[in-house]
């Protein structure tokens, strides 16, 4: 960093400004569709409103509210409250009426600067200042601070809000400090110089500041032109912008609309910076190729932290060990940390949960102290004590050329079945194998219901490389052709049920991402199922005979409509899975006798391949190369004087137990069980355990939970290791614990099972 640079550092982002005013006045510095301002202008006209607020009691920290849409006026507003001290509170327009008054009651602004159109939204009681035309023409008669107040980095620049995960409002308090230093390190990677035109909207409160810190002109576009792609493609061209940024979602929407003239249109757009979401790499090469001329950058930040790394599209799109586009080297690498479930740091090469350190953090949440430390906790790789880091919800993994390349979020980490699924992978998945210009893959159920996996896709036509030649079943949703694609990438349980195809994907109209809470409801799920009880057919009965039972049985399993099912039909293409297979084992059985085991009916899951088996069982005899030589339904009788004491309560059921019994526990049928038993309930799990070695009961349960990735330290308190030997009579207890754990136990779990583990 240059000495000058590091002279920059130490001032606030008002007094960066200012300086920049001192040095060009007279260049242009703000401009929407009605004014244009010069920098000495912009820093007039901020003035006096800064000494309207003084007159208002506001000082340090205290919040200004800034509500009215995206304009000339916006800018002055947030300049004026850093310059009287205090730090400018967002207000959104697209806020519905409780959420304002949430945010509103919350950061308690002395004033809210907005226009006289939108004071009847705001509570009753809020004092206002309208910035209407003439509005400079009311304050003429307010004095002149010579007092300006001092402000360091560490106070207030701003206050932004998040509605979180669980839609209350939380404010994220932003000092000086954070927006300086990363501004400062964006400049080393594109920086601007008069003459430079940046269009700003998408991020309005973090892009519009930073031209004005280097001597180029804000460009304000407009709100109801954003999200409009040919009224913004119009924008860019007339404005001559030069500089911009968009989300991925909002460029795709862009060269969705244009043609390929669109690089000589936008022949001034020199930059184009992405931020907001992963960028895929059908995204990139199609910008590529549309905007030949312009430099496309990838940026990854969070409200909370501001930057955290960048790079340049054209470096990143070919990295072969990326699964989208890399979003390039980490701004402070030594305070970039991937850690996992248990805090320690992931192996290299391993993803993580992204944490992130340093200067650039926010002080925390408004007024949510438990919140704060949560998601704010102290740093324990930081040799500095007392700092913090920022726990970002992301997975994110660091490549061999030290780009950080951002998985997806840790929530979007879904169980299919048992199974774990991330949905950035499928729709990367879906992104290299079918034309298609974007995807949205979401899981639709209730946790503990059957949930399936839902792709929303936006076909390509113009796309002649990837698999194109796919049909859809309007009322299921399900197609052959894109499944057996998909197969080819995908384990069968990642591999979505049912396809949508969009025209475009909804777009959030304050952020420009996906907006997943607009996508269609998918086609319903079928409903039929009435083959529970299944007529057994004799051997000797005809082949179509026994096809039509088959039929019947399918369209049960598969909850389809009679007529639905050929032979030649394919029982995963179909919307099978595994549970749904293991439905089908059992009805194949009470109707024809014989039992297929799974690997058997792999080897062609069709319908005519299936009574094929059927046949070859029926006449050679069961299936004994892949049936357990022991009797598993033997097994499971209990002695003669194990029975349970008669109910005095009513039954008990899962969801309502307290205390449920577990064998196995050391297994891996047994550490599934265990993790859906604490992941379903809210019950304590006795677990009995044998004494191996010198390890202890919990040590041993611990040690297999982790080798299955399902160890999760926070339900340690729920796991009661119970030592005992399952073969030895009262499991080798005395009559008096066995009889105290007996009674104090509701529900018992004792598995059994052949597991192959090919």
């Amino acid at each position: 960093m240059s000495a000058r640079i590091k002279d920059l550092a130490d001032l606030c982002l008002h007094e960066l400004f200012e300086e920049q005013a001192r040095r060009t006045p007279e260049n242009l510095a703000l401009e929407d569709t009605s004014i244009s301002l010069t920098y000495r202008e912009l820093d007039r006209l901020s003035d006096r409103l800064a000494a309207y607020l003084r007159s208002k009691g506001i000082g340090q920290d205290e919040p200004v509210g800034v509500y009215m849409e995206r304009r000339a006026e916006y800018v002055v507003a947030c300049l004026a409250a850093m310059k009287a001290g205090g730090a400018y509170l967002i207000l959104e327009l697209a806020y519905p009426p409780p959420l304002l008054a949430d945010v509103v009651a919350d950061a308690s602004p002395r004033v809210v600067l907005t226009q006289g159109r939108y004071a009847d939204r705001l509570p009753e009681g809020t004092e206002t200042f309208f910035l209407d035309e003439g509005w400079e023409e009311r304050l003429e008669d307010i004095p002149a601070v010579d007092d300006r107040p001092e402000v360091g980095q560490d106070d207030l620049a701003f206050i932004s809000y998040s509605s979180g995960t669980t839609g209350i409002p939380k404010g994220i308090a932003n000092p000086h400090r954070a927006p300086v230093r990363s501004y400062l390190w964006r400049f080393g990677i594109s920086d601007y110089a008069p003459g430079d035109r940046v269009g700003c909207n998408v991020f309005f409160i973090w892009e519009m500041m930073r031209p004005l810190l280097r001597g180029a002109a804000t460009v304000v576009i407009p709100d109801d032109v954003i999200y409009d792609p040919n009224a913004l493609i119009r924008f860019l061209e007339e404005y001559e912008i030069t500089e911009t940024l968009v989300t991925p979602s909002l460029l795709e929407a862009v060269l969705n609309s244009s043609g390929p003239e669109l690089g000589e249109r936008l022949s001034r757009l020199r930059t184009l910076w992405l931020n907001g979401e992963v960028v895929t790499r059908t995204l990139a090469r199609r910008a590529m190729q549309l905007l030949p001329d312009a430099r496309l950058l990838n940026v990854y930040s969070c409200s909370e932290t501001h930057e955290v790394a960048a790079g340049d599209l054209r470096e990143l799109v070919d990295n072969p060990e990326s699964t989208y586009c890399a979003v390039g080297i980490p701004m402070d690498p030594e305070h970039l940390y991937l850690l996992d479930a248990e805090g320690k740091r992931a192996p290299e090469d391993e993803a993580g949960e992204l944490f992130v350190g340093g200067d650039c953090l926010a002080r925390g949440y408004v007024d949510l102290p438990e919140e704060t430390e949560e998601t704010f906790p102290e740093d324990p790789f930081s040799s500095r004590s007392g700092t913090r880091m920022y726990r970002s919800g992301d997975r994110a993994r660091i490549l061999s050329d030290g780009s950080l390349e951002i998985l997806g979020r840790v929530d979007f980490m879904v169980k299919i079945r048992g199974y774990s699924v991330e949905l950035g992978a499928v729709e990367a998945a879906i992104e290299k194998g079918l034309a298609v210009r974007s995807c949205v893959v979401v899981s639709e159920g209730e946790e503990g219901e059957d949930k399936r996996l839902v792709a929303y896709v936006v076909p390509d036509p113009e796309d002649d490389e990837r698999y194109s030649g796919w049909s859809l079943d309007p009322k299921t949703g399900r197609s052959k052709e894109i499944r057996g694609v998909l197969q080819g990438s995908l384990p069968h349980y990642a591999v979505p049920s049912v396809f949508v195809e969009l025209e475009s994907l909804p777009i959030q109209a304050t952020s420009g991402k996906v907006d997943r809470s607009e996508l269609p409801p998918p086609p319903p799920r079928p409903t039929r199922d009435d083959a529970d009880s299944v007529a057994r057919l004799p051997a000797r009965a005809p082949r179509s005979e026994k096809e039509a039972l088959l039929t019947r049985i399918w369209e049960g399993v598969l909850r389809l409509d009679e007529g639905e099912v050929l032979p030649e039909d394919n029982f995963f293409d179909l919307g099978g899975h595994s549970l749904a297979a293991a439905q089908l084992s059992s009805r194949v059985e009470q109707g024809f006798g014989v039992h297929v085991s799974m690997p058997l009916f792999m080897e062609d899951p069709t319908l005519a391949g299936l009574c094929d088996r059927i046949e070859m069982l029926q006449r050679d005899g069961n299936d004994v190369q892949t049936r357990p030589s022991e009797d598993l339904r033997a097994e499971a009788v209990l002695d003669p004087e194990i029975v349970p004491q008669p109910a005095t309560d009513g039954t008990r059921t899962l969801g309502d137990t307290d205390n449920v019994f577990l064998t196995g526990a050391t297994g891996f049928l047994g550490a599934f069980l265990l993790d859906g038993l604490l992941s379903l309930t809210d019950a304590r799990v006795h677990c009995l355990v044998r004494q191996r070695g010198d390890s202890g009961e919990m040590e041993s349960i611990e040690t297999n939970l982790r080798r299955y990735g399902l160890w999760r330290p926070e339900r340690e308190e729920r796991i009661v290791p119970v030592p005992g030997d399952l073969g030895e009579p009262l499991f080798g207890m005395t009559e008096r614990d066995f009889d105290a754990l007996a009674r104090g136990i509701d529900l018992i779990f004792h598995p059994g099972a052949v597991v192959n583990l090919v």
